[in-house]
């Protein structure tokens, strides 16, 4: 790239702003790109800890791969990540993509259609469907990250656009008063992440039994009320 063009494209990434994407779709921040530098300097690059993707640090990056007999992309992607010590969790568990129930409705249908056992179609996701999920990435050559997004709802056959960016920090909010009600009360829902997993399903079955309500594993009004949360 001629320099007249590497200072344009530094620009550009300048002007973005504070995220670059990495490889299997999900977004890095700036801060992970500087410490990502630090660690790329550790081991004899010299690049610059601006936390911006630019050409020089894509460089480092791809040489580091080759050392590690990855695939040298250039890219931040979880293989690159965790093999420079890092545990992307917080880039990983990021919802970039939030769908609405009656998409994964659609999703869990599909699935079953098709032979991956994404259990009851209740318009949520439970573990059952997050492993459907991966096996059908799997099948079809997409990254099996269990997530729902763009890739995989088109090859599923599935149109749908993600809701809101304020719909969907409104759901992780009340998630998360959720996970800190149960946890005061001393059922063990995990992490005060704002993600509705697993763990957290079963301790708002726990809850529910506890309070005679339908032990549904879901949020609803009832539910809110009784652990004293606000939310939709």
């Amino acid at each position: 790239m001629k320099p007249a063009l590497r200072a344009v494209a530094g620009a550009i990434a300048l002007a973005i702003g504070t995220f670059a994407a990495a490889e299997d779709g999900r977004y890095v921040d700036s801060a992970t790109i500087r410490q990502v530098q630090q660690a790329l300097n550790e081991r004899g690059a010299k690049v610059a800890a601006d936390g911006v993707m630019g050409p020089s640090t894509e460089a480092a990056i791809e040489s580091f791969q080759r050392a590690q007999s990855l695939e040298p992309t250039g890219n931040l992607n979880r293989q690159t990540l965790t093999a420079l010590g890092f545990e992307p969790q917080a880039a990983e568990r990021a919802p970039e993509f939030v769908y609405g129930a009656a998409t994964i409705r659609q999703v869990q249908q599909t699935l079953n259609n098709r032979g991956f056992k994404a259990g009851r179609v209740d318009g949520t996701i439970s573990s059952n469907v997050e492993s459907a999920l991966r096996e059908f990435q799997r099948s079809e050559n997409l990254e099996p990250s269990g997530d729902l997004n763009p890739r995989t709802l088109s090859a599923l056959g599935i149109k749908a656009e993600p809701v809101s960016a304020h719909a969907a920090s409104t759901g992780a909010h009340t998630v998360r008063d959720v996970q800190q009600a149960l946890k005061s009360r001393g059922f063990l829902a995990g992490p005060v992440d704002g993600v509705l997993g697993p763990t957290t399903e079963r301790a708002i079955r726990q809850f529910q039994q506890s309070e005679n309500l339908e032990s549904t594993g879901h949020l609803n009004r009832q539910t809110l009320a009784a652990l004293g949360v606000r939310g939709g």
